[in-house]
C-alpha cells in the first residue's frame, strides 16, 4: 500500500510525517535507489562522501523530490559529540555559530549536493533525516534558503542540537523536529552547563563558585530550532509540545529503573520506532536494541545504520 503524501503542505502533518520517516530510513541503507523507488515511488540519486561517510539520497517524482540524509547510530554518534567537533563556529552560510562537526561534513559533500539538486527543478522539496542526518537537514535548509531555493519543509527524527541561541532565533524555515518518547540524542550537545547550576548554591565559597561558573561559560550553548514535535509514552503526537514532560517523565524513569532507563532511550532513537510511533503502534512492544545488534552481525537490517 502506497504511503501518502501532501506535497503542497508545508505545516505538520502526519502523512508526511510517517513518509519522511521512511525515506530517512532509507537513507541508511548503501544501495537506497530500489527501495525508495519500491517504498515511495521515488527516482533516486544516491550522495556519499568517502572521507566523513555523509550519505544518502535525492528522490524526484512527478510531485515532489525529497532529499534525505543518512544518519548515525548511538555507537558511533558520540564521535560527533567530542570537544574537537562539538565547538560552535561562525559560518558565512549561517546566522549565529552552528556546530563545527556537522557544518564540516555538510560542507565536504555540498558540491555534489547542489549538482544532484539540480533535478529538483521547480519540483516542492522537502528535507529530512534521523539523528545526525537531523542536523545535516537543518544546516541544508539554512544554506538553499540563503541561496534563494528554500524547502517546502524539513521533517527531523531524533535530531540533536545544531547551533546556539543566535542561529535558533535566526532560524525561520518550516521545521518539524520529532522526538520519540525517551529518545536522549535530542538532548545533545548540552544547552548549557550554567543552566545546570543552582540558583542559591549550598555552599559559599566564592572562589570555588567562581570557578564553576568559568567553566560552565568555556562549555558551548546550544539551542533547538522549532518547532517541537513529541510522541509521548501513550502514543499521542503533540505539536508545539512543552518540552517539560520529557525532563520528568526521563527523571521518573531513570529513579524508578534506578538507571536502566538509559536503554530505552537508545531504543527510542532507533528510525524504526519512530516510524512504529507515527503509525500508531507505540502500544505494541518496540524494535528491541539487543535484537538489533544482534541481527546486524549476520545481516544488516533494512534501512537500520550499518556503521
Amino acid at each position: 500500500m502506497a504511503i501518502r503524501f501532501e506535497p503542497e503542505d508545508s505545516s505538520f502533518s502526519i502523512p508526511n510525517a510517517l513518509y519522511l520517516a521512511h525515506a530517512s530510513d532509507i537513507a541508511y541503507l548503501r544501495g537506497p535507489v530500489a527501495e525508495a523507488k519500491e517504498r515511495l515511488g521515488l527516482q533516486a540519486i544516491a550522495f556519499r562522501n568517502k572521507i566523513t561517510r555523509t550519505r544518502g539520497f535525492l528522490g524526484v517524482c512527478d510531485t515532489h523530490a525529497v532529499l534525505a540524509f543518512r544518519g548515525t547510530d548511538p555507537v558511533t554518534l558520540p564521535n560527533w559529540l567530542t570537544d574537537v567537533v562539538v565547538k560552535l563556529v561562525a559560518r558565512q552560510e549561517y546566522e549565529g555559530r552552528v556546530h563545527h562537526g556537522f557544518s564540516s561534513a555538510l560542507n565536504r559533500s555540498w558540491g555534489r549536493l547542489e549538482s544532484i539538486l539540480d533535478q529538483v527543478k521547480d519540483k516542492p522539496l522537502f528535507l529530512t533525516g534521523h539523528s545526525m542526518g537531523g542536523a545535516l537537514a537543518v544546516l541544508t535548509a539554512c544554506r538553499l534558503a540563503k541561496a534563494g531555493r528554500p524547502p517546502v519543509a524539513t521533517y527531523t527524527y531524533g535530531a540533536p542540537r545544531v547551533g546556539d541561541p543566535a542561529f535558533c532565533a535566526g532560524y525561520a524555515l518550516p521545521t518539524y523536529r520529532i522526538v520519540n518518547r525517551l529518545d536522549f540524542v535530542p538532548e545533545m550537545p548540552l544547552a548549557s552547563v550554567r543552566r545546570m547550576l543552582p540558583a542559591k548554591p549550598r555552599f559559599t565559597n566564592e572562589k570555588i563558585l567562581g570557578r564553576l561558573k568559568e567553566l560552565a561559560d568555556r562549555v558551548p550553548c546550544y539551542g533547538h530550532v522549532n518547532t517541537f514535535v513529541y510522541i509521548d509514552r501513550d502514543g499521542h503526537i503533540c505539536t508545539d509540545a512543552d518540552i517539560a514532560p520529557w525532563h520528568a517523565h526521563a527523571v521518573q524513569r531513570a529513579i524508578a529503573t534506578r538507571g536502566k532507563s538509559f536503554l530505552e532511550g537508545v531504543t527510542d532513537h532507533l528510525i524504526s520506532n519512530y516510524i512504529r510511533g507515527l503509525e500508531g503502534k507505540i502500544g505494541k512492544k518496540q524494535t528491541g536494541v539487543r535484537r538489533r545488534l544482534t541481527t546486524t552481525l549476520t545481516k544488516p537490517l533494512s534501512g537500520e545504520p550499518d556503521a
